[in-house]
C-alpha cells in the first residue's frame, strides 16, 4: 500500500554518498523492466537519477501489491540491511529509467565518512513510517479515500504545478492503482468516473490533472 505521507528529501549530503570515489555504477533500466526481482541476490542501495521505480511484493498465489513509487532524487532498496542478500521486493522501471547502484558495506562506509549515520537512521526510520501510515490508512479508510490520497501524493510528489492543477504525466495504470489502494480494477475505474463528475480530477491520454484544493477538500474531514 502507499501511502499519503512523502518521502522525507534526503539532504545532499547522504544523496551525495553515491558520487564518493566512485562508488556507485550506473545503469540504464528499459520501462517495465526490473532493476532486481524478488529472491534475487543483490546486497546494494539505489538512488533514482532519471524516470520512476515502483516497489512491488506479491503472494504465493500471485496477487501484486504496489508499494511505493520512487523518482530522480530518492533512494531504495532498504531491504539489502536486513541480513539477507536476497531481495524480499521487486523494483521495476514504469518508464526507461536510470538508477545508481551503490554496494551495501560500500555504502555504508562511505555514510560514516561522511558523517550521514544520523541521516541514514533518519531515511530508514521515513520508510518505516511510510509502510505504518499506508497500513492505517488500509484499516481505517475506505478504497475511494485511498485512491484520493494517493493520487493527490502522486500529483505532489510527481506532477508539474500548472496555478492550481497538479499535471501528471507519468502513466500509471488502473491495474497499477487497484494494487496501490486494494481494491479491483474495475472499482477503480468507477472512483476515477465519479471524481471527474466531482471535477477534483481530469484525463487526457496518458495524463492525470489533480486539482489539488478540490482534492484537499474532498479529503478534508466533515
Amino acid at each position: 500500500m502507499y501511502s499519503l505521507k512523502e518521502t522525507t528529501p534526503l539532504k545532499p549530503s547522504l544523496r551525495d554518498v553515491f558520487d564518493r570515489h566512485g562508488l556507485a555504477s550506473t545503469r540504464s533500466v528499459d520501462a517495465q523492466q526490473p532493476v532486481y526481482a524478488t529472491g534475487a541476490i543483490d546486497d546494494a542501495m539505489y538512488v533514482v537519477e532519471a524516470g520512476q521505480v515502483k516497489i512491488s511484493m506479491a503472494s504465493a498465489e500471485g496477487k501484486d501489491c504496489l508499494l511505493a513509487i520512487y523518482g530522480p532524487g530518492e533512494l531504495f532498496g532498504e531491504s539489502c540491511f536486513n541480513g539477507s542478500e536476497k531481495r524480499t521486493e521487486t523494483a521495476t522501471a514504469m518508464g526507461h529509467s536510470v538508477v545508481r547502484r551503490a554496494p551495501r558495506r560500500e555504502f555504508l562506509a562511505e555514510v560514516q565518512r561522511a558523517g550521514g549515520t544520523e541521516l541514514l537512521l533518519q531515511h530508514l526510520a521515513n520508510r518505516l513510517s511510510e509502510r505504518q501510515m499506508s497500513v492505517f490508512d488500509l484499516m481505517t479508510n475506505d478504497s475511494e479515500v485511498r485512491l484520493a490520497k494517493m493520487l493527490l501524493a502522486f500529483a505532489e510528489k510527481l506532477g508539474t504545478a500548472d496555478g492550481p492543477l497538479l499535471r501528471l504525466e507519468q502513466r500509471i495504470s488502473h491495474e497499477e492503482l487497484s494494487q496501490i489502494v486494494g481494491t479491483t480494477r474495475p472499482r477503480i475505474t468507477a472512483f476515477m468516473q465519479n471524481f471527474r463528475k466531482l471535477g477534483l480530477i481530469e484525463t487526457s491520454g496518458r495524463t492525470i490533472v489533480v486539482h489539488r484544493q478540490r482534492m484537499i477538500d474532498f479529503l478534508a474531514p466533515d
